[in-house]
This record gives structure tokens, sequence and C-alpha cells, in this order.
């Protein structure tokens, strides 16, 4: 393969559940079933991680009646229970599926046209380059999404039809998890008109996921990092700026977990934001393309391969441009230059 399946869901939210589910049935089932591994490791049995999804309801109601009517939907085109879809999108126990994730945004001057350029390197487990795809949802009287997504979940990252881009990065807090799971949060940012409205959104949410997610748009970006203790949003309207798997604003990193998956993140995050910082004024698609495939760092580096007793690999790299609604997704690695062009 040199590049994720492709698939097209429309209509009002129960039709594109459904369409989801038929399209990815066996997978979005693997998916369930790696979910409810995740719970059993945190000490909850499958029956147990059900009920705690179903208990959720109300919130993830709350967030939308779309959204359970889209999770009505996969249930059926997935031959699942509605407490299964709701587990696939709400993780019960302590989360599962970390990402090791490199995100970065480029506004204003440091772009050669002055456009927003944003986008990661999403660093999963390998096996998850064969289960991912990329989708366009068109809901019915709703944005448009693109998204790089794991089948089963409402929200993957990539960008909407208003221009908005999402990108996200896992964090972990020394207390644990709050209710919500990342991909409820990032099919809600990605419904919104704009970065700003994305962000304010999200700050409004009851206990929003635990995790870094960075949303661009024509203007520039905001950057949210999220702890159960607190929710920091920075703004950036030129320049740029990068970010991995750890807190970098003064009021959360108290919080953070003292034993990371990752703690070498830091490092990662500096070489990054070295690098744009090096070509600012300069970038482009093609010079994001290049810095996003850098395997030089150790242990941590920007691109990783799959190494033995190293969980996470590069599976996909995604460069957004907002302003044009285009997403540049690679099949693996970046340094492999497997790129496929999405055009909403």
């Amino acid at each position: 393969m040199t590049r994720f399946p492709f698939a097209e869901f429309a209509g009002p939210p129960r039709d594109l559940g459904v369409q989801h589910g038929q399209a990815f049935r066996g997978l979005v089932r693997q998916q369930l079933a790696e979910t409810l591994h995740h719970a059993a490791a945190g000490g909850l049995t499958a029956d147990a991680a059900r009920a705690w999804a179903r208990e959720q309801r109300p919130r993830v109601e709350a967030l939308g009646a779309h959204l359970l009517d889209e999770l009505e939907g996969l249930a059926q085109g997935a031959g699942l229970g509605l407490d299964e879809a709701l587990a696939l999108q709400l993780r019960p126990g302590a989360g599962g599926l970390p990402e090791g994730c490199t995100s970065f945004a480029a506004v204003g001057s440091a772009t050669v046209d002055g456009r927003t350029l944003a986008g990661q390197n999403r660093d999963l487990g390998p096996g998850y380059q064969r289960r991912m795809f990329v989708g366009l949802w068109r809901p019915s009287g709703g944005a448009a999404m693109l998204m790089h997504s794991v089948p089963g979940e409402l929200g993957g990252v990539g960008l909407n039809d208003r221009g908005a881009a999402l990108f996200a990065n896992s964090l972990w807090a020394r207390t644990g998890r709050t209710w919500m799971a990342p991909p409820l949060l990032r099919r809600r940012a990605l419904e919104a008109d704009d970065a700003g409205s994305a962000a304010a959104l999200v700050q409004a949410m009851d206990a929003p996921a635990v995790g870094n997610f960075l949303i661009a748009d024509a203007a520039g970006a905001r950057n949210l990092e999220i702890l159960p203790e607190g929710l920091e949003v920075t703004q950036v309207d030129d320049g740029v700026y990068a970010h991995a798997n750890n807190c970098t604003a003064a009021a959360l990193v108290p919080h953070e977990a003292e034993r990371r998956p990752l703690p070498h993140s830091e490092g990662r995050r500096l070489a990054l934001q070295q690098a744009l910082e090096l070509h600012a004024g300069s970038l482009d698609a093609a010079a994001c393309r290049a810095l996003l495939s850098d395997e030089s760092g150790r242990p941590e580096p920007v691109c990783r391969r799959p190494r033995p007793r190293d969980p996470f690999a590069t599976v996909a790299a995604l460069i957004a441009q907002p302003e044009t609604r285009t997403l540049h997704v690679s099949y693996g690695p970046p340094s492999d230059g497997q790129f496929t062009t999405y055009r909403l």
C-alpha cells in the first residue's frame, strides 16, 4: 500500500454512522476488541467497560444529540451495541490508544505566502498504519470534514470546509483522566467555523478530554493544553509553534504525570521548534514535509521508524493548508515520501 483507504459518508447523522460501520465493519470490531483489552488492563471487565460507557450517554448527548444519532448508526452498521459504539469514543479505563505525536503551526510571516500551515506526525503503535483510513464526512446541514481516522471513532485529525484544521497529541496527568476521550472533542472542534470558535467550544465543555489540541485557520492558531486541573490556551498570530507530548504552560506542568510514556518529548518538541524557526519565512508544504522527515534525534526523533522495543512509530504525517482546504497525508513515515493530497 502507498496510501490509506479513502471513504466518503454523506447524509443525516444516523446515515453517516451506518455507512461508516458498514465500510469498516471488521476494523471497527477489531478496534473495539483493543479498546476492551485496554480497559481490562486498567481493571475493568468488558461488561464493566460497556456499563461505564453507557453511563456517560447523557454527557455525550449534551455535547450534541446528533452524535448519539450517528453512534446509533455506527452500531447498526458494524453490528455492535450502542454501549460498544460509545466505548469506542470514550475509551473506558485508563483511556487507551496513547499517541506520541509532534504537531506544528506556521503563521503569517513564517510562510512563503503568508498563508497558515499546520500539521503533525502521528506516532502510534506500528500496526495502526494498516488499520487507519482517510474519511470525508458530509453531514446534512453541517461542515464537511476530511479526517485521518481510526475506524469506529467519530473524530480524527484533519480539516473542515470552513477552513479550520485540528491536530492532537497525548498528555498524561498525575490524577489520570476526565470522562471524555479525544475522539469526541476532536469531532466537535472540527464542526466549528474557525479556530477561535472551536477553542471557545472546547473551553465550554464539561471536563474536556485530556490532551493537546492545535487548532488552526487562515488567521492563526490556538494551542490547547488540557489536564483535569485546567485548560490553557496559547494564541499564535504570527511565527512558528511546535508541540509534542508534554505541557509547556507553567500552570499545568506541576500536574503532569511523573512517569510518562514519552519522557524525552521536550527534546523532540525543541528540535522541531528550532527547525521551524531556522526556516521561518521560507516555509511551504514541501519544507514542512522535510522538517517532519527528520530522523536524526535520539531517543525520540521527530520522525520515528519502527524499532525494537519502541511502542511508537510514525504511521502518518499530515500537513494542512486551511485557506485552500488542502490536506497532505503520508502513508507511513514522511521520509518515505508517500504523500497523497486531498482537497475539499
